[in-house]
């Protein structure tokens, strides 16, 4: 079976889950299997561009980004 199909199989597990407690469970083991992938020098520098692009992007809003999608996360049960 491919990649994408397990990922497929487990996002369909998943969208059946209601419980939340679960989530957070299956979500933390997901976080903490994942280990860091080493960026290359070109995959670093658009990094460096987009969280600068980010930053001013922000700026001009008045919200944090991050925060505004926790608020969306709250008000959706996300």
């Amino acid at each position: 079976m491919s990649v994408q199909s397990e990922k497929n199989i487990l996002i369909d597990l998943l969208q059946n889950i209601n419980d939340l407690s679960l989530l957070k469970k299956v979500k933390a083991f997901v976080i903490n299997e994942i280990e860091p992938l080493d960026l290359t020098e070109k995959q670093e520098k658009e990094l460096e561009k987009r969280v600068f692009f980010h930053k001013k992007e922000e700026q001009k809003s008045g919200e944090d980004g991050f925060i505004f999608l926790d608020k969306i996360k709250s008000k959706y049960d996300l």
